[in-house]
């Protein structure tokens, strides 16, 4: 934890205070009290003193929202979406970058900033995040009023979703060839990383970018007496024919990988980006210009964004940390309207991909439960979530939500159950992280899968993948429950018919 002294050095800087002043003008403020957590919401900034006078009370870090409003201290758990949408009167694109390796954060925070002047965008800023990652900002200000017919301030968070989905498409895809991958895997560790990792990279289609099913090995037996065919997964050593009750003559086969969308035998490696764009939700906070970080002890200071490959961690340290002429979310000189491009494209981009998930029949498992299934079907990974955990609580939030309504619960049983979840946290959520969520999928109107298990950004990330044998046969813990009541009503009907036999016997 950050010594007391060189907090109080830090914030009593008047340029410092000034700066985060500025940061967080119309907007919601979080302050954190070291390990205690964060402070009341909402809360506001209003005069530079305010920042070391909290500072003074055990504050350790200052964090912004990305919505403006028109007075964040109206802001409530309970009002409804509506209300929400009246009180916001905008919101910044932040993009949060934070890779495994630090080489690799730099080279995605630089490929994003190229991307966003690629679509004509020149009020692009950043800023180190205090820690291990960038924050890329576009102001709102640099947006259309309206998309589509409809008010691009009441579009949050699903046009920061949409950006962001589109965001990492475009600078990572067939069309350049997967270049950002191959300099990620050209990085000094990235190899040690991989091995340790083996989630890091996916198999891709190098002609659609599809991604490709893994080579399984078959084998084929074949009774030497009726010459029945019996195909098994795997590496099978022997089989009976049920009908000759002999060994039956083992072949092996071999299935080459084929994309299934363009029949490709091209397949490349695809590094998975550390951006996630469905963490993103209503009232979302990210640390603010050049507050320091409980952690590393490093302020997050401003960058230039066009030399982020030259930043290094040094130039964050608190002590004698030069205040330039670097600006995050400089507004001064926005040319209004110059991301229309960007959002129209990313706008245009997610039906494409919603179209995509449909084809692959990624949605087929929602009409299969009709009533909420018992936690006693659940995989190890929720079942491990729901006996309280120390990180990822915001991101499990997410990924039970859209767990449970995919496996038949309601709304309020949902948030029952993660009420009572959440006591069981040592540092326990805020309501309204779990109430506004809900509350953005409901509205939402449909079921959502939660994260396949090999998306990095989630079970393995804070510890709660522990797999059973069952694991291997699934790529979502939804498809865990299918197997798993699969299983059980055919052990049901085999006990019946064993039964049926047995009766038929004694008659």
């Amino acid at each position: 934890m950050i010594h007391l002294s060189t907090l109080l050095l830090h914030y009593k800087r008047k340029e410092i205070q000034q700066a985060i002043i500025d940061n967080s003008l119309n907007a919601e403020v979080g302050i954190r009290y070291a390990d205690k957590g964060f402070g009341k919401r909402p809360d506001a900034l209003v005069y530079p003193n305010d920042v070391i006078e909290l500072v003074k009370k055990g504050a350790t870090s200052f964090h912004i929202s990305e919505e403006h409003w028109k007075n964040p201290m109206q802001l409530k758990p309970e009002l409804k979406q509506e209300e929400l949408d009246s009180l916001r009167t905008g919101w910044d694109l932040i993009i949060d970058v934070d890779f495994e390796l630090w080489e690799g954060t730099k080279i995605i925070a630089d490929a994003i900033v190229r991307a966003l002047r690629n679509h004509g965008i020149k009020s692009v800023s950043a800023k180190f995040s205090g820690n291990k990652g960038f924050h890329i900002a576009v102001p709102f200000e640099s947006f259309p009023e309206k998309v589509y017919g409809k008010e691009t301030r009441t579009l949050f968070p699903e046009a920061t979703r949409r950006i962001l989905s589109y965001i990492c498409q475009y600078i990572d895809s067939p069309e350049n060839n997967y270049e950002l991958s191959r300099r990620i895997m050209g990085i000094k560790g990235f190899v040690e990383l991989k091995n340790a990792d083996k989630n890091l990279v996916a198999l891709i289609c190098g002609k659609c970018g599809n991604k490709a099913e893994l080579k399984t090995k078959k084998t084929e037996f074949i009774c030497p007496g009726c010459e029945k065919k019996i195909v098994s997964e795997g590496d099978a050593r022997f089989m009976i024919c049920e009908k000759c009750k002999v060994h039956m003559k083992r072949i092996e086969t071999t299935q080459t990988n084929r994309c299934k969308k363009c029949g490709s035998r091209n397949f490349i490696e695809k590094v998975n980006l550390a951006i996630d764009a469905v963490l993103i939700s209503g009232r979302h906070l990210y640390r603010s210009v050049y507050s320091l970080h409980e952690k590393s002890g490093l302020a997050s200071v401003p960058v230039n964004p066009e030399k982020i490959l030259e930043f290094d961690k040094s130039m964050a340290k608190p002590t004698g940390l030069n205040v330039g002429n670097i600006r995050f979310l400089d507004r001064k000189s926005i040319v209004a309207g110059e991301a229309n491009t960007l959002l129209v494209q990313a706008f245009d981009y997610k039906p494409r991909i919603e179209e995509e998930k449909k084809k692959q029949g990624l949605e087929k498992d929602f009409e299969i439960f009709q009533n909420a299934v018992s936690p006693d079907f659940f995989p190890p990974c929720m079942l491990k979530i729901l006996q309280g955990i120390e990180d990822g609580k915001k991101r499990s939030v997410f990924i039970m939500t859209n767990f449970l309504t995919s496996v038949g619960w309601n709304h309020e049983d949902v948030e029952k159950l993660l009420t009572e979840w959440n006591k069981k946290n040592r540092e326990q959520l805020r309501e309204v992280n779990i109430t506004g969520h809900l509350r953005y999928h409901k509205k939402l109107g449909k079921k959502v899968l939660p994260p396949n298990c090999s998306n990095d950004m989630y079970y393995k990330a804070f510890n709660v993948c522990f797999p059973d044998e069952l694991c291997a046969r699934i790529k979502n813990p939804v498809q865990y429950v299918r197997l798993k009541t699969k299983y059980l009503k055919k052990s049901k009907r085999n006990v019946k018919k064993k039964a049926d036999r047995n009766t038929r016997k004694a008659e």
